[in-house]
């Protein structure tokens, strides 16, 4: 199986691509992990991928949950809800689309946060579970014990 995953420079995509490697282009791989979060554009690349009919698995955030209109603060989680609104969406056209959505996890991104975090191959482990599963699973939501 061929993976194509963004967002591998630190953290999450890169255990991921240490992992399963990565190949050039989405439209070489089997399975497409969207991991890299720079504003709209993993929505635009999950209807790209849908478009091509490929396993997809979505970097989501617990913070999704947490929006309530529009407000600067939580540009990052109105993202990430449009992203779960669009795997939704997709996942219910008979679309292979699974969204994760985790809470805090032990990466560069987030050292200055003083909260209790998951272990990145905590983390992993639970992509691999997904991939793993002979049954299609629309979204899982994991967050670390408080």
């Amino acid at each position: 199986m061929k993976f194509y995953i963004t967002g591998t420079k630190r953290g999450l995509g890169k255990a991921l691509e240490e992992l399963y490697g990565n190949c050039n282009s989405l439209e070489e791989c089997d399975v497409f992990i969207n991991n890299k979060h720079d504003g709209f554009s993993q929505v635009e690349l999950l209807y790209e991928a849908a478009r091509l009919d490929k396993q997809i698995i979505n970097i989501g955030s617990a913070a999704s949950d947490m929006v309530k209109g529009y407000k600067k603060r939580f540009k990052y989680g109105l993202e990430k809800k449009t992203l779960k609104d669009a795997n939704d969406a997709l996942f219910y056209e008979g679309i292979n689309t699974t969204i994760i959505n985790f809470g805090y996890f032990d990466s560069p991104r987030v050292s200055h946060i003083k909260v209790n975090k998951m272990d990145i191959s905590y983390c992993v482990g639970i992509v691999e579970w997904v991939l793993e599963q002979p049954h299609r699973v629309k979204d899982i939501t994991i967050i670390p014990q408080c």
